[in-house]
C-alpha cells in the first residue's frame, strides 16, 4: 500500500467520522476549554459589574435620599427654632379683634411677626392664631377674609393636640398667598394660640433637585397623607395613586423595593423624615443599570474575543502538533493491518508522543520477531503434522497386520480347539480299547491258568488247550494290532501335540509383537497390551501343558512299543504252542512249561495293559486341560481382536486429527506469508 492510498484511507475515514476524529475531538475540547471558562468569567464579570453598578446606584440612591433627609432636617430645623423662639416670645393676650372681623389688631404681635419675616426669608408668611378665633400674618395687609377662623385650621389643630412641640403640616394652598405652603407651627407658651411660619413647597423642590439619581433616576417627597409634597413629574399636593409603589413605600419607614411602572422595571428606596414624617423617595430605571454596565460588557465581549482568538491560534499550534505524529503513527498502523511491518515512524519528541512512537516502532520488531518465530513453528508444526501422519499411517498398517495376525491366531485357535476335540474323542476310544484289552488279558490268564490246571488231565485237554490256544491266537493277534494302533495314536497325538506347541509359540510371539505395538500407541494401547499378556500367558500355559502331553505321550509310546514287543513274544508262543499241541502227548511237559511262560508273560501283559489304561486317563485328563485352555485362548484372541478393531479406529482418528493439523499448519504458513518483515 503507497501513501497515496493511506492518505485516502485516513481521509475516507475522517469523511465518515467526522465528528469521531481526534482533530474534531481536540478542537471541541479546547472550544470547550477556552469558550467555557471565558464566557463564564465574561458573564460572571458583567454580572458582578452590573450588580455592583446596581448596589452602587442604590447606594447612590440611599446616599440622595439621606442627604434630602438631612438637607430637610438642616431646613425644618432652622424653620422651627424660629416658631418655637416665636411662641415663646409672642403675647397673644394684648390682640383685639378689628371691627367685624377675626382679624386680630396689636402693633407689637404685627411688629415681632414682620421681625421673624425679615429674619426668614425662605417664610411665605409668619403668623399667629388665637384660641378665640383672631387671626394675624406679617402682611402688610392681610388677604384672609373677615371671617377666617384659625381653629379650624389643621395647623392650629395639630399644634393644640401636640401640647409644647413643634408639627409641621402637610403641603396645602395658602388662603393668603395662594401659594402651596406647608405650615411649622407650635402653641404660644401661655397657651393663648398658635405661632406659625408657612413655607412654601418650592424650597423643597430647589433642595431636593439638587440631588439627581442616574440620568431619569428622581427623588420625590410625600406626606403621612400619601400626598406629594414633591414630584418632578406630578402635581404638587395631589393624591398618590393607590398601587403596589404606594403601599410598599408607606409599609415600613425606611426600605428598598423593586415596582413596575409603565411597563418598565424600577427600583425605590426611601425613608422617613423624622421631623415632619414625610417620606422621602428616590426611584431609577432598571435599565440604567444595563446601560451604567454596557461598556464594561463591551470591554468583557473584546477581552473575549482577543482571548478567544489567541486561544485559537495557540489550540491549532497544539493540534496541529499532535495531529502530524499521530497521522504518522495512523499511517504506519494502516500498513501494519495490510502486513507491511517494515514502517517505522520517525518522530523526534520527547513527550508522550514520541514516546509512543518509539513503543509503535518497538511494537512494530516484536511483531516481525513474533512473526519470524510463528513462521518457524508453522514450519515445524506442518513438519511435525507430516511426520504424525506418517507414523499413524505405518502404526495403522500396523495395526491392521497385528489384527491379521490376531485373526489367525485365532483361526489357529479354533483348529486347535477341534483337534483337540478329535484328540480327546480318540483317547476316549483308546482308554475302551485299553479296557478292553486289559479284560481280554485277564480272560487269557485265566485260561492259561485253567489249561495249566487242566493239562494234568491228560491228553484229552490237550485239543482243549489247542482250541484254547488258537483263541488266544486270534485274540493275541487281535491285541498285538490293538497295541500297534494304540502306537500310531500316540504318535498322532506326539504331532498334535507337537502342533499345539508350535500355536503357543507363534501365539506367544504375536503377543509380543501385539504388545510392542501397543507400546507404540501410547495411551490408546493399553488395553491392547492388556491384552497381548493374558494371551501370551495362556500361550505359554498352552506350551507347557502341551509339553506334559508330549511327556505322557512318549511315555505311552514306550509302554506301547514294550506291549508290542511283548505281545508279538506271545504270538510267537501261542504259534509255538500251536505247533506242540500235537507233540502234547509227547512234550507234555514241555507245554507245561510253556504254559508257565506264558502265564508269567499274560501277567506282564496285564501289567502293562493296566498301566497303559492309568496312563489313558491321565492323557484324558491333560487333553481335557489343553481343551479348556484352547477354549480361553480363542476368547482372549477374540478379544484382542476387538481391541486391534478399536484400536485401528483410534489411529483412524488420529491419522484425520494429524491430517487436519498438516492443513491447519498449511493455513497458518500462508498466513504468516501475508506479513511482509
Amino acid at each position: 500500500m503507497n501513501r497515496m492510498q493511506i492518505r485516502s484511507k485516513w481521509k475516507g475515514f475522517t469523511k465518515d467520522k467526522v465528528f469521531f476524529t481526534i482533530k474534531n475531538k481536540l478542537i471541541f475540547t479546547f472550544v470547550v476549554i477556552l469558550l467555557v471558562p471565558t464566557v463564564l468569567l465574561s458573564y460572571v464579570s458583567y454580572q458582578t459589574a452590573r450588580q455592583n453598578v446596581d448596589s452602587q446606584m442604590v447606594s447612590s440612591s440611599k446616599e440622595a435620599v439621606k442627604l434630602i433627609d438631612a438637607l430637610l432636617n438642616d431646613f425644618f430645623e432652622s424653620k422651627k427654632q424660629q416658631v418655637d423662639a416665636l411662641s415663646r416670645t409672642v403675647d397673644l393676650s394684648a390682640v383685639k379683634a378689628a371691627d367685624n372681623s377675626n382679624i386680630g389688631v396689636q402693633d407689637s404681635v404685627r411688629r415681632q411677626l414682620l421681625m421673624y419675616r425679615e429674619i426668614e426669608k425662605d417664610a411665605d408668611m409668619v403668623f399667629v392664631g388665637t384660641k378665640n378665633g383672631l387671626y394675624m400674618d406679617s402682611a402688610d395687609v392681610t388677604k384672609m377674609a373677615a371671617d377666617y377662623d384659625p381653629r379650624e385650621r389643621a395647623w392650629f389643630k395639630q399644634a393644640v393636640e401636640n401640647k409644647g412641640k413643634i408639627i409641621i403640616t402637610s403641603p396645602y394652598i395658602s388662603s393668603a398667598t395662594g401659594n402651596l405652603v406647608f405650615t411649622v407651627a407650635k402653641e404660644t407658651a401661655d397657651g393663648r394660640g398658635v405661632a406659625a411660619m408657612s413655607i412654601s413647597t418650592k424650597k423643597l423642590a430647589e433642595i431636593t433637585r439638587t440631588v439627581s439619581i442616574g440620568k431619569e433616576g428622581y427623588v420625590f417627597i410625600s406626606d403621612m397623607d400619601r400626598k406629594y409634597v414633591y414630584h418632578p413629574t406630578g402635581e404638587i399636593g395631589s393624591q398618590m395613586p393607590e398601587d403596589e409603589m404606594t403601599s410598599n413605600l408607606y409599609k415600613t419607614d425606611t426600605g428598598y423595593f423593586q415596582y413596575k411602572m409603565d411597563g418598565a422595571l424600577k427600583k425605590m428606596v426611601f425613608s422617613t423624615n423624622a421631623s415632619s414624617g414625610w417620606k422621602i423617595a428616590g426611584t431609577m430605571y432598571e435599565s440604567e443599570v444595563a446601560e451604567a454596565a454596557s461598556p464594561i460588557l463591551k470591554s468583557t465581549l473584546i477581552v473575549l474575543l482577543l482571548s478567544t482568538l489567541i486561544g485559537s491560534l495557540m489550540v491549532a499550534a497544539i493540534i496541529f502538533s499532535i495531529l502530524k505524529p499521530l497521522r504518522k503513527i495512523n499511517e504506519a498502523s494502516l500498513l501494519i493491518s495490510e502486513g507491511d511491518l517494515t514502517k517505522q515512524i520517525e518522530i523526534a519528541r520527547a513527550d508522550e508522543l514520541g514516546t509512543l512512537s518509539s513503543n509503535f516502532n518497538k511494537m512494530a520488531s516484536s511483531l516481525r520477531a513474533l512473526i519470524y518465530k510463528v513462521n518457524d513453528n508453522a514450519m515445524q508444526l506442518a513438519a511435525s503434522a507430516e511426520q504424525l501422519s506418517a507414523s499413524s499411517e505405518q502404526i495403522t498398517e500396523a495395526g491392521k497386520q497385528v489384527a491379521q495376525a490376531v485373526q489367525e491366531i485365532a483361526n489357529g485357535s479354533a483348529q486347535q480347539v477341534v483337534q483337540i476335540g478329535e484328540t480327546n474323542r480318540e483317547m476316549n476310544d483308546m482308554a475302551s480299547q485299553l479296557q478292553a484289552i486289559s479284560h481280554n488279558t485277564d480272560t487269557v490268564s485265566d485260561s492259561a491258568q485253567h489249561t495249566q490246571e487242566t493239562a494234568q488231565d491228560g491228553t484229552e485237554a490237550i485239543r482243549t488247550v489247542i482250541d484254547q490256544m488258537n483263541a488266544i491266537g486270534q485274540k493275541v493277534k487281535t491285541l498285538s494290532d490293538d497295541v500297534t494302533g494304540l502306537g500310531d495314536r500316540s504318535k498322532q497325538i506326539v504331532s498334535f501335540t507337537t502342533v499345539i506347541a508350535e500355536i503357543a509359540s507363534q501365539t506367544n510371539l504375536l503377543a509380543l509383537n501385539a504388545s510392542i505395538e501397543a507400546a507404540r500407541a501410547g495411551e490408546h494401547g493399553k488395553g491392547f497390551a492388556v491384552v497381548a499378556a493374558e494371551i501370551k500367558k495362556l500361550a505359554e500355559q498352552s506350551g507347557a501343558s502341551a509339553k506334559q502331553i508330549s511327556q505322557l505321550i512318549t511315555a505311552i509310546q514306550k509302554d506301547t512299543d514294550m506291549t508290542a514287543a511283548n505281545m508279538e513274544t506271545v504270538t510267537h508262543e501261542v504259534e509255538q504252542g500251536m505247533l506242540k499241541a500235537d507233540m502234547a502227548g509227547r512234550s507234555f511237559e514241555q507245554i507245561l512249561s510253556s504254559l508257565d511262560s506264558v502265564a508269567v508273560q499274560i501277567a506282564q501283559v496285564s501289567q502293562a495293559t493296566q498301566g497303559m489304561a492309568a496312563n489313558s486317563e491321565n492323557v484324558l485328563n491333560a487333553v481335557d486341560a489343553v481343551s479348556h485352555i484352547s477354549e480361553d485362548t480363542a476368547a482372549c484372541i477374540e478379544q484382542v481382536a476387538a481391541s486391534t478393531e478399536e484400536q485401528l479406529a483410534s489411529m483412524e482418528e488420529i491419522a484425520s486429527s494429524s491430517a487436519l493439523l498438516s492443513k491447519m499448519a498449511e493455513e497458518l504458513q500462508e498466513t504468516v506469508a501475508k506479513f511482509k518483515v
